[in-house]
């Protein structure tokens, strides 16, 4: 058997043993939003698989657990970190990153909720600017002038500014 094929079995295994572990962490950390606890799953997952790899074996059953609660917990952290950062450079930082390491704060501003701020062109653009698309293109996507992007990613500012003051 191959290194990966190893690491493979050793991964379903450690999975088997703390899925509902893990599923309750995340659940936790969503807050109830199914988008973002697939999505912190997935996180989750790919840390444990990751760090698999380099983990020390022998770990007794409860150093185990505890190894899981950290690595899952760092995935989340880094899930919701990012999800502020793409906020702040929207909002042209205007919450430092001091601020970011807050996971309450953090858990509190989902694109979800922001969407409600927002116009159904405007959650359209920001979607957009997720991908990293350029303003030119986002102007041919949306059938507006390169102006009008601006203006909407003004506005868009403006309403992520106002949310996060909240």
């Amino acid at each position: 058997m191959d290194e990966n094929e190893q690491l493979c079995r050793e991964f379903d295994q450690l999975i088997a043993r703390h899925r509902k572990f893990i599923d309750f962490l995340c659940k936790r950390a969503s807050y109830g939003r199914p988008f973002h606890y697939q999505e912190l799953m997935e996180e989750c997952y790919v840390t444990l698989l990751k760090q698999l790899a380099v983990r020390t074996d022998g770990m007794s059953e409860l150093h185990e657990r505890a190894w899981v609660y950290w690595q899952c917990r760092r995935a989340i952290t880094g899930y919701w970190r990012q999800i502020r950062r793409f906020l702040c450079e929207l909002a042209g930082d205007a919450i430092g990153d001091e601020s970011l390491a807050v996971t309450h704060e953090v858990t509190g501003l989902t694109l979800e909720e922001l969407g409600a701020y927002l116009s159904p062109a405007e959650r359209r653009l920001l979607a957009l600017l997720a991908e990293g698309v350029p303003d030119d293109e986002l102007a041919s996507r949306l059938r507006v002038k390169e102006q009008t992007v601006a203006q909407m990613r003004h506005n868009i500012k403006k309403k992520i500014k106002k949310y996060m003051e909240q």
